[in-house]
């Protein structure tokens, strides 16, 4: 069923509960204010655990024996507090998208503790998951203690979807281009895209403001008219395909990772269990040590991270395999954390790779793979061109942009968030043991 076309759900006649468009106006600006600052707060003081617990796993990698006791752990959490909260982000674009617009309010205790005791021992998540579910945590929070009705639900659940990705990533544009295209591929939520706006700035504001920073990546701006050259174009094309088909296949290795532990039927504790026995096994792999954690730094020399995917020689022929399997097996054994990072990751290191192998600019390509993979996996190829003009320089987004678009319509129906109008279908509650 096509649920964009849904209507929001009738408010009281009271008109207590119905306030002049004025005062609703008022009410969600200033809320949206409120919920970016806090949002912004939360996201400098996770960007600081995430580094504190990284190197710390570093300094001590026996840490990573403990990857099936810490899953089990976070498994059994959600199981017995977390409700609905297990879905992510799934669930916040789903109620945003049908207008229910609240969330449990404990998901962002939740996803916060979880993403940190993740990192800690080695998965392979991301972060940006993370960060968009405790804006949804902190939004449901606001709304309970100002007893605000139901109309208020879906703004703030943008809002606060937008400062938690801006603040994570830096990026107040991106973020609230995310939280209006994201719910709502086909039809954008451009009426909410004011509120996304203030809440995303004053995320951003709020997380630097802390003394968050972010990771930084040069990308030396082509001549157009090198851009335009055949070979270059036929190679601008066969990359944007490339990075869609690596989107979708990143979606049907997680699904198939989950599939594979439903059908064995096994108790709830099992896909964590033996999730973490595999990871560990990769942790002792020197070819795929690097694709354990986050991926955005590492103290050992010549490793591959995201960084080193923009200079020449820095990734491997199979990089970006390599962190979207470990990726798919952490998320789909019930570690948390997010899937954008790891995207980012496999993105700019096949772009590297694609561009070495032709004798292209591996810093380019490195930037539109970064972009792409997730924009085709997500569906968000406005958010994806803005987000790389914020990361990369706005003179590019014309490159950027229809790079985008061809990664999403490659990509498919599939989607990275399960329940939206692009999404796929997850093993049922009745097949899945980890329910």
């Amino acid at each position: 069923m096509n649920t964009e076309s849904t209507p929001p759900p009738t408010l009281a006649a009271d008109p207590k509960s119905s306030p002049s468009p004025g005062r609703f106006a008022v009410t969600c600006t200033a809320l949206a204010l409120v919920l970016g600052a806090l949002s912004g707060l939360l996201s400098a003081l996770f960007l600081w655990s995430l580094d504190r617990v990284t190197a710390l796993r570093f300094t001590h990698p026996e840490l990573v024996f403990f990857l099936p006791a810490a899953g089990i752990f976070m498994v059994w959490v959600y199981r017995r507090w977390g409700a609905d909260s297990e879905r992510g982000n799934a669930m916040i674009l789903e109620r945003i998208r049908q207008h229910k617009g609240r969330v449990p309010a404990r998901m962002a205790v939740l996803i916060f503790g979880s993403s940190i005791l993740s990192h800690l021992v080695g998965a392979s998540t991301g972060r940006e998951g993370a960060a968009v579910q405790i804006g949804g945590g902190l939004a449901a929070f606001l709304l309970k203690l100002g007893n605000l009705n139901a109309r208020y639900g879906r703004p703030m659940l943008v809002a606060g979807a937008a400062a938690g990705f801006s603040s994570i990533f830096g990026t107040p544009l991106a973020g609230a281009l995310f939280a209006i295209e994201a719910p709502a591929p086909k039809q954008p939520l451009l009426h909410l895209l004011p509120l996304a706006l203030v809440a995303s700035f004053a995320g951003d504001t709020a997380c630097r403001a802390s003394g968050a920073t972010h990771a930084l990546y040069h990308v030396q701006t082509p001549l157009w008219s090198s851009l335009i050259a055949p070979k270059t174009l036929a190679a601008l094309l066969l990359a944007s395909l490339l990075f869609g088909w690596a989107g979708h296949l990143f979606i049907r290795m997680h699904l198939g990772v989950r599939f594979l532990y439903a059908k064995l039927s096994g108790p709830w504790w099992w896909p964590p269990a033996l999730g973490g026995i595999l990871l560990i096994a990769a942790s002792h792999s020197p070819l795929l040590t690097d694709y354990l954690g986050l991926g955005t730094w590492s103290p050992n020399a010549g490793a591959v991270t995201i960084a080193s995917a923009f200079s020449p020689g820095g990734a491997s022929d199979l990089s970006w395999i390599a962190k979207l399997s470990l990726t798919a097996l952490s998320l789909g054994s019930g570690f948390k954390g997010g899937e954008v990072t790891p995207l980012f990751f496999a993105g700019a290191t096949l772009g590297n790779t694609f561009a070495t192998h032709l004798n292209l600019a591996p810093d380019l390509f490195a930037a539109l793979g970064f972009v792409a993979v997730f924009t085709g996996a997500a569906h968000t190829p406005l958010a994806g061109a803005v987000l790389a003009a914020e990361l990369f320089g706005f003179g590019l987004i014309p490159l950027f942009l229809p790079v985008c678009w061809l990664a999403h319509l490659t990509c498919g129906k599939i989607g990275l968030y399960p329940g939206h109008p692009l999404g796929h279908s997850a093993p049922t509650a009745k097949n899945n043991p980890q329910k």
